[in-house]
């Protein structure tokens, strides 16, 4: 079963996965989205004032051949930093920019997993053509008739920009009333802990993994290997982890570092 995604209301969007878990956002409109985008764009203009600004003293303190030369090195970096701007900050605050944070917007996959780099780069090189004819007239006229409001670069990418809620993210299988297995972790030896980051799972990673440790027990084997990897991959990389970890371990420690007090326990006997 692929991943389908079912528009619930106007702002409602539903992501279901291969194991039938409901995971719920509430899709960001073009108001949110246009002042979001408007808070990122002022701070760009002002990256690039004071990075000319430094560009021009380069070349007119250091001389005609090194202020020159420095000049046209400090062009490329400005060049750069404006291109770079949004993949950088997607990709190192998953799926938010400045603005999104400030608007309480993300950017994620369609099938509700993290936005990698490829994709980053992909929806963002595509902001050009979202931009024509002038102020993203063909990204507002693409969202105007797209139910999950996504602009050409999203579209693109298949990413999706929602609202992040103050609440945890509603998870739910198909058969809801159907009695899910409580979650029983107690690692006997932490193998990750040393570079697991808590404070880097999102809401709704930590569902995700709630969900699949609750019915891991009820997958085959090499059902329960693809999904750890699959949901377990995003968070390891962006914590920078090794490529080479059992993710179903990974997964359970995850989870015990996050929601108990797991992480404090092995600080202090490490310390120890």
């Amino acid at each position: 079963m692929g991943i389908t995604i079912v528009n619930l209301m106007n702002e409602q969007l539903s992501v279901e996965t291969p194991e039938q878990i409901n995971i719920n956002y509430q899709k960001a409109g073009i108001g949110s989205r246009f002042y979001a985008a408007l808070l990122d764009t002022l701070l760009l203009l002002l990256i690039m004032l004071v990075g000319t600004y430094v560009n021009i003293r380069f070349i007119t303190e250091l001389g005609d051949v090194l202020g020159k030369w420095l000049g046209a090195v400090g062009g490329i970096v400005i060049f750069a930093m404006f291109w770079g701007y949004y993949m950088v900050f997607e990709i190192t605050t998953n799926g938010q920019s400045p603005g999104k944070l400030a608007l309480g917007l993300r950017v994620i996959k369609e099938g509700g997993y993290p936005i990698s780099f490829a994709d980053s780069a992909i929806r963002n090189l595509v902001r050009l053509v979202d931009f024509l004819p002038f102020c993203y007239g063909a990204g507002l006229l693409v969202m105007l008739i797209n139910k999950n409001w996504q602009r050409l670069g999203d579209l693109a990418a298949g990413t999706l920009v929602v609202k992040t809620s103050r609440k945890s993210r509603k998870l739910t299988g198909v058969n809801s009333k159907v009695f899910v297995p409580s979650i029983n972790i107690s690692p006997q030896e932490f193998l990750y802990a040393d570079w697991i980051k808590p404070e880097l799972v999102t809401e709704s990673e930590l569902g995700m993994i709630r969900e699949y440790l609750s019915r891991r027990l009820t997958l085959s084997t090499i059902r329960r290997i693809d999904l750890a990897r699959t949901i377990g991959y995003p968070v390891a990389e962006k914590m920078g982890g090794d490529r080479d970890i059992r993710y179903d371990k990974f997964l359970e420690e995850v989870y015990a570092l996050k929601t108990s007090e797991s992480l404090k326990t092995v600080q202090e006997k490490n310390g120890s």
